[in-house]
């Protein structure tokens, strides 16, 4: 622990600025005051969506001096050069904490992590999923400053995005009580309108929180829908209201299919909406699907609960009772489908992970056939880096065999098939972004923007955004970081070594190799180059199915918290269109059970 002349607070960043590919994010805090005591601090740790071709299903950031490890194979343990002291998720979608799982099937130790109460549930229900032991998670509010040390403290935020519960973090840096630095990481966030579900964004307690610095404030800004060429929002009424009238002009389809990002809470709520004003119930779909809904359970949101089918989808649609069925499923982005046709494909307990809506395209669906009385929305617009190529095709499929598509707006064109603009982005275009921080400008004195999550070219629209209103911004890139010294940004420090990743391979069975694979599969990790080229293999994980996708309870998997006590408390939501109580935890459980009996 040397001294230095002066303390220096640097934020690094290890993924999210990616040459071409959604996803990876993760950046990192180290403040060093004058006697050298260092703290380091990670926000999120997320996958990268890789394209297909690489062999491998996920990439995600090289974060190995940070966490200790325990190798799997050889039990050989090495420590990390930085610790991390705290690992804070701004919210539970895969380019956010895709990377937990696969870090802790690789021996890794999670440093305790810091989170809202449905991201903390949804990431413990994934790990017992998987069959990994739940690592150090703890449940924080928005408005709630966790201390860090005397030179450190984090804020956390409520921020808008389209899945529920998330989160910013406002964190400041001191050295012998004066303050150093003051850094703003929105994750991925909204400002305009109301949410659906759970808390909005609230501009003024925003600015109050950047106005507490007493140092220039550096805020890193969401990236993804920048672009001064994009569309403008349509709101969440308007989303429900082109919706439904879309079912109304087909109303002879007796079966709606709607695949959904399974995390995208606020968009899925327009599918209930729509499903309230036909009259009718929703029935879920998904393993994924299900686990969103019961971290929501656990964590207090029932918005949901009057329109929901309480059976599986078989009795779902056997049920008479029922004659216009919505059936809202996972498969927005066809996961599966070139997995399954590059592996010739087998039957349906094949054990290569697919969507629902991949599995009713493939005809492999083991309740739902598609024909003509179906009528599917396909409401998330194709996005050329993750499903610019399966996305179309499984449309064309579902249209092959009798469906009707309705689709929203994207580059490219699809068929013929009728397009309709039936949800918005979950992320902050131009004109909001430089409408906020117009205001942010006129209340902080010195203010610097950093663009990240996303590619270099939708990172420079923001910069381009920044210039237009007369607010700083830098661009940066993965490893670089920038140094803040005496309150100003003292230099940018550029990359010096290549960045590489870690990514996964899937191993399934093959009834033609000589390679011994259970039926569950393996998980190979290799670090790679930005361009997914392997460097070294680092180890070979065999998969734990916990739940068979042909039990039927499956969707039950929140009766397999056996803590439920350890479960935070339900949290008292401010009423939209119904009403709703406020109970404990244990209440909850105890009126779930009363039911069954």
């Amino acid at each position: 622990m040397a001294k230095t002349n002066k303390a220096q607070t640097t934020l690094k960043f290890i993924g999210g600025i990616n040459k071409d590919r959604i996803g990876g994010n993760c950046s990192v805090i180290e403040h060093t005051d004058k006697q050298g005591n260092t703290d380091v601090v990670m926000f999120d740790l997320g996958s990268i969506f890789t394209p297909y071709e690489t062999g491998f299903v996920a990439a995600f950031p090289n974060v190995d001096e940070y966490f200790d490890r325990i190798d799997p194979d050889t039990k050989v343990e090495t420590k990390a050069l930085k610790p991390v002291k705290a690992l804070f998720i701004t919210h539970a979608h895969e380019d956010h904490i895709g990377a937990l799982i696969n870090y802790a099937k690789m021996g890794y130790k999670l440093p305790p992590i810091k989170t809202s109460g449905f991201s903390r549930n949804f990431i413990r229900l994934a790990f017992r999923e998987e069959g990994v032991s739940e690592p150090d998670i703890e449940r924080i509010k928005g408005g709630e400053t966790i201390k860090i040390s005397d030179n450190m403290e984090v804020k956390a935020v409520d921020v808008s995005h389209s899945i529920i519960d998330s989160l910013g973090f406002f964190t400041k840096t001191y050295d012998e009580g004066k303050p150093c630095a003051a850094i703003m990481n929105n994750g991925d966030f909204l400002t305009e309108e109301e949410m659906p579900v759970g808390k909005s964004f609230n501009k003024d307690s925003y600015i109050n929180t950047l106005k507490s610095a007493k140092s220039p404030v550096l805020m890193c800004l969401d990236s993804t829908s920048t672009s001064p060429f994009g569309k403008e929002r349509i709101g969440f009424e308007q989303a429900v209201e082109n919706t439904y009238n879309a079912v109304v002009k087909n109303n002879q389809k007796s079966v709606i299919i709607s695949p959904v990002i399974s995390r995208s809470v606020q968009n899925i709520a327009i599918d209930m909406e729509v499903a309230r004003k036909l009259g009718t119930k929703v029935c879920l779909d998904g393993k994924w699907l299900t686990l969103v809904k019961d971290a929501m359970f656990l964590s207090g949101f029932n918005d949901f609960e009057d329109v929901l089918y309480k059976g599986n989808l078989k009795a779902y649609l056997a049920d008479d009772k029922i004659k216009k069925k919505y059936v809202v499923c996972t498969g927005a982005f066809a996961q599966g489908l070139e997995n399954y046709e590059y592996n010739v494909g087998v039957d349906e307990i094949s054990p290569i992970p697919m969507s629902s809506a991949t599995k009713m395209a493939l005809d492999l669906h083991p309740v739902i056939r598609v024909d003509q009385k179906v009528l599917v929305l396909a409401r998330q617009r194709i996005i050329d880096e993750i499903n610019g190529k399966t996305g179309p095709k499984m449309l064309q499929m579902l249209a092959a065999q009798g469906a009707t598509v309705v689709m929203s707006p994207s580059a490219q064109k699809v068929g013929n098939f009728e397009e309709v603009q039936m949800q918005d982005s979950g992320h902050v275009n131009a004109t909001a972004i430089k409408t906020l921080m117009k205001d942010v400008k006129n209340n902080i004195k010195d203010v610097v923007v950093i663009p990240i999550h996303g590619n270099p070219n939708q990172c420079a629209d923001t910069a381009k955004a920044m210039h237009e209103i007369g607010v700083k911004s830098h661009l940066v890139e993965n490893k670089e970081g920038v140094h803040i010294t005496e309150g100003k940004i003292s230099n940018i420090e550029p990359k010096v070594t290549p960045l590489t990743w870690y990514a996964v391979r899937s191993i399934s069975p093959n009834p033609f190799s000589d390679r011994d694979v259970p039926l569950e599969g393996l998980r190979e990790f290799w670090e790679v180059t930005e361009d997914y080229e392997s460097i070294r293999k680092i180890c070979e994980v065999a998969n734990v199915r916990r739940f068979s996708p042909r039990d039927e309870n499956y969707s039950n998997s929140h009766k397999f918290l056996e803590k439920a006590e350890d479960m935070p408390k339900r949290e008292k939501m401010k009423a939209k269109k119904s009403k709703r109580k406020s109970t404990d935890m244990a209440d909850i459980i105890k009126a779930k059970k009363g039911k069954r009996r």
